[in-house]
């Protein structure tokens, strides 16, 4: 069987999935996929892909006959086209368990960067103004704070608890969550908008949540709250976010992610004062990067043994 994985990119060595693939007989090809005439190309043949960045509209399940299944190398479908992968009867799976340590960690951290305003600390020590930030707004206690999140499913419920141990109120907004952890109050989108010290966006992208962060949402925010992205990009109307921090109705922001990735050199939100940007590094570390090539080859090997397949985002067409 052959097994095409699309983009590879920097995820280093590929042995973790090999000693996974090879043993099961699949023969493994490395595709540098950028568009979809590459994965077409790329993919002739091919009983399984495993893919991580690369786009996967129709046009590559109508040329691909062959294709049983997709592995996604990370959270969501991303650039899948799952309507199409059904039509044609190719299952597609992603890694759902991937990365939540990692992700928990960063949001928290940009968290507790912006409360703590540590640039403008480590720029006053800099410049000799030792214990004291200078002329800078206040710092507050995290029990004095509202935490509200956005998305409650995995990794939210685990941000939920860490942040109520750290002392924060938490708020949460999911209308898909029946059972939230009990230190989440759980309050109306409009609450959480209006409540929130520092708002967390931790759901997923979809046609109902994109731009959920929009001039609208922004304007039923304290002028004091900072806004927290670590989920997807499309979640926030960035000319929106932008205004809204230009004309002082928001203090502050942290993104992780952007909606177009990776941005120009001279996006605004890259050199605002007001907004820490990451590189979508939330999802890293040494250990997030081995499972991620796991899990995503098990899944492959599972499609094919008849084993259960973890995160199918489609049927099991095995058993349809």
């Amino acid at each position: 069987m052959k097994l095409v994985i699309t983009d590879w990119e920097d995820l280093g060595t590929a042995e973790p999935a090999r000693k996974i693939l090879e043993p099961a007989g699949f023969e493994v090809a490395f595709g540098e996929c950028r568009s979809v005439a590459d994965v077409i190309a790329a993919a002739d043949g091919a009983d399984a892909l495993m893919v991580r960045a690369a786009p996967m509209p129709r046009a590559v399940f109508e040329a691909l006959d062959g294709l049983r299944f997709v592995s996604r190398m990370g959270i969501g479908p991303w650039d899948v086209d799952l309507a199409a992968a059904v039509e044609h009867r190719v299952a597609v799976a992603h890694c759902p368990k991937y990365c939540t340590d990692e992700a928990v960690a960063h949001t928290l951290a940009l968290v507790l960067a912006l409360n703590r305003r540590l640039d403008e600390a480590r720029e006053a020590a800099r410049a000799g103004l030792w214990r004291t930030y200078g002329d800078v707004g206040p710092v507050f206690a995290l029990s004095d704070l509202n935490l509200g999140l956005v998305g409650l499913g995995r990794m939210g419920e685990r941000v939920a608890v860490a942040a109520d141990a750290l002392g924060f109120a938490v708020l949460g907004y999911d209308p898909h969550v029946r059972h939230a952890p009990e230190v989440v109050e759980m309050v109306s989108f409009e609450a959480v908008l209006a409540e929130s010290d520092i708002l967390c966006l931790l759901c997923p992208a979809t046609p109902e949540t994109h731009h959920l962060i929009n001039a609208a949402a922004l304007e039923q925010m304290k002028a004091t709250a900072y806004l927290v992205n670590t989920a997807r990009g499309a979640l926030v109307d960035e000319a929106a976010l932008l205004e809204a921090l230009d004309s002082g109705r928001l203090a502050g922001a942290a993104l992780d992610v952007l909606e177009h990735e990776p941005p120009a050199t001279d996006h605004p939100l890259l050199h605002h004062p007001q907004v820490w940007v990451t590189p979508h590094v939330g999802y890293h570390s040494e250990t997030s990067q081995h499972e991620l090539k796991v899990h995503a080859a098990r899944n492959v090997v599972h499609c094919f043994t008849g084993e259960r397949v973890a995160g199918l985002l489609t049927p099991d067409f095995r058993r349809v």
